[in-house]
């Protein structure tokens, strides 16, 4: 069923979309390394670190409304990080940059996202 918070929570993720789509343009575009998606690699890093550190955060600290969480999570983040322009980068510059670059995006990612919830516990502890 169609509820008001159904509206809204596709209304936060729809906003949210734009301006996380517009964000990962605007770091691809500032970033512009040709022979190793490094633009890529920041952005997918950073989203994880940031989801990392915000569900820690917002699980201990912070209480959110839904589409509040929706439109920065899903939203934001969703659009700012991208599976598929990883996998396309890996593909278009060949086996060894994209072999290189998936192994960094997976390794980091994790370690990322070890750092963000380190991180986050220290802002919730304190």
């Amino acid at each position: 069923m169609m509820t008001k918070l159904f509206w809204q929570r596709l209304m936060a993720v729809g906003i949210g979309g734009f301006f996380g789509g517009s964000l990962r343009e605007a770091v691809a575009l500032l970033v512009n390394v040709t022979n190793f998606p490094l633009s890529t690699l920041i952005i997918n890093l950073t989203g994880t670190f940031l989801s990392a550190f915000l569900v820690v955060i917002w699980s201990k600290k912070v209480t959110l409304a839904q589409p509040v969480a929706d439109f920065i999570m899903v939203g934001v983040l969703g659009a700012y990080t991208t599976y598929s322009t990883a996998i396309l980068d890996m593909v278009k510059h060949g086996w060894l940059i994209g072999g290189v670059y998936i192994i960094v995006s997976v390794v980091g990612g994790v370690a990322v996202v070890y750092l963000g919830r380190y991180l986050a516990e220290k802002v919730v502890a304190a």
